[in-house]
């Protein structure tokens, strides 16, 4: 070690014991209890220019650094034993491609960590830099020191050669250890700052002791550290009546809105249900004919049992199960409409066709009350608006004896009634119909709302719900279409609006960003139609770019196409009806 960092070790140790340090915990698990009075005040990467650290020591050894800004608050003085900086990806999880840390354990770099300390003197007040960690801690037991109250940070991670392990669009996520426990952040990554939603007043702190002699050198080439953003406001209204949140609010995401599960779930007319194992935790919402299952941390959710991928999936915040709104409303049969006033955003959910300055909701589908009879099933067989589907053939199938069903119609009210056999067996209900759309026949399977078996002679109500989302597009770019000068193009960050033609007039568009399809790329759950589709490219840090579409193979690309789905994939009678889309950069 030399001189220089010889003279500030020892000089930091006695400077930090009158610091400042505030620390708020996001990635906490069930069972496990958060550090109180610690929160982290703003985390974020500035840019990955300089060379202020090595891989061991804090002196430049040739690679370039990542140069992290930390903002902290402790409202006590709190023993900070070491604190570690991981790769990892946009949730949260560790993908191994780095890991910087102030102690000598296990595998990793050093995290030279720099404090911004403001120092009062007899013309005012100064703001001096000095080094906390010029060397690994090799004592593990050693702490990183004691903080009270607010300050900042710098943080630099040497990239040592491994290209790859630092750089901007990389996601880190920041532990701090302390013997209360361990908290860390949400992950950032360049030009994507962590920062708290409700910023409490500085708390005070005893006078700094005088600075060291020697400042600390400041990379050139940083910039400023960003301001802290602007608190969000988001209110969220369902059927024009506004949804109040007790405790954690709605957030938005990476552009997607998260809110309570239960809360929506319930006012969306779902039962809902929690399962939560070894290995995984799982937020269930159900009703009728429709469940909805969403994995904490997991991309991909369950509509009644069918994969369907999310760009931002369900998670853990601040102890809080927050799931997409979006995604649960429309696959409930619900239109979001989103718009925005300065720090405030106003979300809608309302029943497709209606808005704030239309005519008040149709009320929620209900079937008359009818009365259970022995040997007798009977009920209704209704689209998600309520509106009866008459002539669908429904079927009692037995389970005692193969292909032995008895069958039945609906009439014009929706309304069936099957007569069983007085034989010692059970019975469960489907049922199967067409529609006509575009000059385009459709046929679809349904099953009855609960799908559950009955004895005969019981009995049983069973109504049917028919949930129009049957339709998927397969998305296919044409990378020779990319220049040089363009973004680096990520197929999630297109989104494409689909609007309703019927009768030759527009209805109410749908937008939705391409993901994961069955083992392809595309949209699903859509309702049935003739649709003109428009695609955007949204590539992070820039505008929004046009993108042209054609049927695939077929004809030229143009600013838009229209069409109707095909065939499904496997034949009549599947629920999956199919169109393939090509995209080119303008």
């Amino acid at each position: 070690m030399n001189y220089w960092q010889s003279h500030f070790r020892n000089k930091v140790l006695a400077l930090v014991m009158t610091g400042c340090f505030i620390f708020s915990g996001f990635a906490f698990g069930f069972g496990e209890t958060k550090p109180q009075g610690i929160e982290i005040k703003e985390f974020s990467l500035l840019d990955t220019a300089s060379d202020i650290v090595g891989s061991d020591y804090f002196e430049p050894e040739g690679y370039k650094d990542g140069h992290f800004k930390l903002k902290l608050s402790l409202e006590q003085k709190t023993v900070i034993n070491a604190i570690v900086l991981r790769t990892t990806d946009a949730y949260g999880k560790d993908n191994a491609h780095g890991i910087w840390r102030t102690n000598r354990v296990t595998a990793g770099w050093l995290l030279g960590i720099v404090q911004e300390k403001t120092v009062k003197t007899a013309t005012g007040e100064t703001t001096d830099r000095v080094i906390i960690n010029p060397g690994f801690r090799k004592d593990v037991k050693e702490p990183v020191g004691e903080f009270e109250g607010d300050l900042t940070f710098d943080l630099y991670a040497s990239n040592n050669g491994h290209n790859g392990s630092i750089n901007e669009s990389q996601y880190f996520v920041l532990e701090i250890e302390t013997p209360q426990g361990t908290v860390s952040s949400e992950p950032i990554k360049y030009k994507e700052p962590m920062t708290a939603k409700d910023p409490s007043p500085p708390s005070s702190s005893k006078p700094d002791p005088a600075p060291s002699s020697k400042p600390v050198p400041t990379p050139s080439s940083s910039p400023s550290t960003p301001p802290a953003a602007e608190a969000q406001k988001i209110h969220v209204f369902f059927k024009g009546k506004e949804l109040q949140f007790d405790g954690t609010q709605p957030i938005i995401k990476n552009g997607t809105t998260l809110v309570p599960f239960r809360k929506l779930f319930e006012t969306l007319g779902f039962k809902v249900d929690w399962i939560e194992t070894k290995t995984y935790r799982q937020a269930i919402g159900t009703k009728s004919s429709l469940t909805i299952k969403l994995t904490i941390d997991s991309k991909t959710a369950k509509v009644n049992d069918k994969d369907v991928a999310l760009s931002v999936p369900a998670q853990i915040i601040s102890g809080k199960t927050m799931v997409p709104l979006r995604f649960i409303s429309e696959n409930s049969g619900y239109q979001v409409s989103y718009s925005r006033t300065g720090n405030i955003t106003t979300i809608e959910i309302n029943n497709p066709g209606t808005g704030t300055d239309q005519e008040p909701s149709a009320p929620e589908p209900t079937t008359p009350d009818l009365t259970v009879e022995p040997y007798v099933v009977k009920g209704y067989l209704l689209d998600a608006e309520g509106n009866p589907i008459a002539g669908a053939s429904v079927y009692a199938d037995n389970t005692l004896q193969y292909d032995s069903n008895i069958l039945g119609t609906t009439d014009d009210s929706g309304y069936y009634r099957l007569e069983l056999p007085p034989i010692a067996t059970t019975w469960r209900m489907g049922a199967h119909f067409s529609k006509t759309i575009e000059g385009k026949t459709f046929t679809y399977d349904i099953y009855a709302d609960g799908d559950q078996p009955f004895a005969g002679n019981s009995g049983a109500i069973r109504n049917f719900t028919w949930v129009n989302g049957d339709g998927y597009i397969f998305v296919y770019p044409d990378f020779y279409s990319f220049g040089d000068d363009l973004p680096e193009f990520d197929i999630n960050d297109v989104e494409i609006t689909l609007t309703p033609i019927q009768n030759g007039k527009a209805g109410k568009p749908i937008t939705k960003r391409v993901g994961q399809v069955n083992d392809g790329n595309g949209i699903d759950q859509l309702p049935i139609a003739r649709y003109k589709a428009t695609v955007r490219w949204l590539p992070e840090g820039h505008d929004p770019i046009p993108m042209l579409v054609r049927l695939n193979n077929k004809g030229e690309y143009a600013e838009s196409v229209e069409f109707t789905f095909g065939d499904s994939v496997s034949g009549a009678n599947t629920l999956d009806f199919k169109q393939e889309l090509e995209i080119s950069a303008p």
